[in-house]
């Protein structure tokens, strides 16, 4: 069974009415700078999750927020359904996820290399986990796996990512300064029953907490997360493009992180 909980924003993009002054061109980073703010969406802990939109991109989000709803009033017809069970499915031991067709996934030694040794003179281990890219590399989707108390201390083993907090809180934990997150869906994924081999017999399993979230980065790069926690690790899933591939991409881009799972552990 899944339960699906739609919860409010953390941060609301300001109203037109609030951007009265002449719009002006927001200025548009390398591509460097939007990987750069993509791996410090996964990979660092933030003091902070939103901070106020430029008055210009302000005005432009809200009046995109505005025409979508004055179409859905309008009864405008839906998107057609996207044929997520043909997907492509990148699977692993630990994860799933399906990705559109038209993504290819990269090769492994882009993830499987570990990190450059450290002052200890220790191999680090690499966090990127899997990677899928479109023909450009505009489009990614990238899995990068953390230990949980890399974010955030905890006295027990982190069994769900629940434990670290509510959406929220975990947002603060993902998210650089700066990013705006636009929508936030939390899941709740039932397990199926234990069987213990003891005089306990079968038990029921907690289900596993899913937490997604739109986010918009100061960039103006669309990324989409959908984090989860097993065994002491967080395994967050990345997907996203620039502005300007968004509007083709981003629903397809959105649906396949909503799709990414944790494979059931006994």
């Amino acid at each position: 069974m899944v339960a699906l909980q739609h919860t409010p924003s953390l941060q609301r993009p300001a109203a037109a009415a609030q951007a009265q002054q002449q719009p002006q061109a927001a200025p548009r980073q390398l591509q460097a700078s939007r990987r750069a703010a993509l791996g410090a969406a996964l990979l660092l802990p933030a003091a902070a999750v939103a901070l106020p939109l430029p008055p210009a991109l302000a005005a432009e989000v809200a009046a995109d927020a505005a025409a979508a709803a004055s179409a859905l009033a309008g009864g405008a017809p839906t998107p057609e359904a996207l044929d997520v069970v043909s997907w492509p499915q990148w699977v692993d031991r630990n994860f799933s996820f399906a990705y559109p067709p038209g993504l290819r996934e990269a090769p492994s030694s882009a993830f499987e290399q570990p990190l450059p040794r450290n002052a200890a003179d220790q191999p680090g281990e690499n966090p990127l986990k899997a990677a899928v890219r479109s023909e450009d590399g505009q489009q990614r989707i990238d899995v990068v796996v953390r230990q949980a108390t890399a974010l955030k201390r905890t006295l027990f083993q982190v069994t769900d990512i629940s434990q670290l907090g509510d959406e929220r809180a975990v947002a603060k934990l993902l998210l650089p300064p700066g990013a705006t997150v636009l929508g936030i869906e939390s899941v709740a994924v039932a397990q199926p029953p234990k069987d213990t081999g003891t005089v306990l017999g079968v038990i029921e399993r907690d289900p596993v907490n899913y937490f997604s979230y739109e986010v918009l980065l100061p960039d103006r790069s669309h990324l989409q997360l959908t984090a989860a926690a097993q065994l002491g690790r967080l395994y967050v899933l990345a997907a996203s493009a620039p502005d300007e591939q968004w509007g083709a991409s981003g629903a397809a881009l959105k649906q396949a992180a909503l799709t990414f799972r944790l494979n059931y552990r006994n």
